[in-house]
């Protein structure tokens, strides 16, 4: 059970990061320079990114219980190693454990220091899909009204697109772990 947590963890963590945008503008471990830093910065503070960000994770914690309880059952339900019985048992363990791991998972998204860590792991990949004068016509848009409203829905949009994947997924998951089994 706790592998199959663990697994649904690393994957919601790799479900909550965005897709890869352009070509690299700077070479990954490549040192920033201070007019990079500074773009960044000017991005970052523009788009309000520690309120975003922390907006975003609030919908994932809303969202976690239910993503956590529908993905441990089905790879329960669908785990050829079981029988009924042991369905049956690993069901009844899940929703024993499940508090606890949602509990663990919501204290990881409130701790004090992840927004600081998330902002110095942020800096260096803006860098590398955007120049920092691109960076600046980035900013310039987030000061638009369309700018502004962009940054105000986005953590909705993120939530509702993260359900919806949850959803459209599940089935094609299901076709899959059910042709495995013949």
């Amino acid at each position: 059970m706790k592998k199959i947590v663990a697994g649904l963890l690393v994957s919601l963590a790799f479900a909550a990061g965005q897709p890869a945008l352009a070509q690299s503008a700077a070479a990954p471990g490549a040192a920033l320079s201070a007019d990079q830093a500074a773009a960044v910065n000017e991005l970052l503070e523009v788009m309000n990114y520690r309120a975003v960000m922390a907006a975003s994770l609030q919908q994932m914690g809303y969202a976690l219980p239910a993503m956590m309880r529908e993905n441990v059952e089905q790879a329960i339900r669908h785990n050829p190693n079981l029988d009924e019985a042991g369905r049956k048992a690993a069901l009844a363990r899940m929703e024993q454990e499940l508090p606890q791991m949602v509990a663990a998972m919501q204290q990881v998204v409130a701790s004090p220091g992840l927004m600081d860590d998330i902002i110095a792991a942020t800096t260096p990949i803006y860098t590398r899909y955007y120049t920092a004068d691109e960076m600046r016509q980035i900013a310039a848009f987030y000061r638009t009204p369309v700018g502004k409203k962009t940054l105000q829905v986005m953590p909705q949009l993120m939530g509702e697109a993260m359900e919806m994947g949850q959803r459209v997924i599940a089935p094609h998951v299901q076709k899959i772990m059910q042709s495995m089994k013949k």
